[in-house]
């Protein structure tokens, strides 16, 4: 049984989506895809509503296949901390939750 965790996020005023869609590209894909818990990951930028009009209430979807969420909460090493960190300074706002996939 798949679990999977997803992040609604919203950026700091100041930041630049340019710059961290490069962040994601070079820091956040690799460290957090070579996490054992982790079987994919994606972000997908959020560029509009499907119906009714306006912007989406969040700018970024994470979408993170994993193989226990107890695993994923356990993981603890220098990188994947500094990634977190890192992920602070871009991201003002994020909504996280998880659940199983329906097969």
């Amino acid at each position: 049984m798949a679990q999977r965790v997803f992040f609604f996020n919203n950026l700091h005023d100041n930041t630049d989506r340019a710059e961290y869609e490069d962040w994601i590209r070079r820091v956040d894909y690799p460290v957090a895809r070579k996490q054992d818990a982790i079987r994919s990951y994606v972000v997908t930028r959020l560029d509009g509503m499907v119906s009714g009009e306006g912007e989406p209430p969040y700018h970024y979807l994470e979408t993170i296949e994993i193989t226990d969420i107890n695993a994923y909460l356990a993981i603890d090493n220098p990188e994947f901390k500094q990634l977190l960190e890192e992920w602070s300074t871009y991201v003002a706002e994020s909504v996280m939750v998880y659940g199983e996939v329906i097969e």
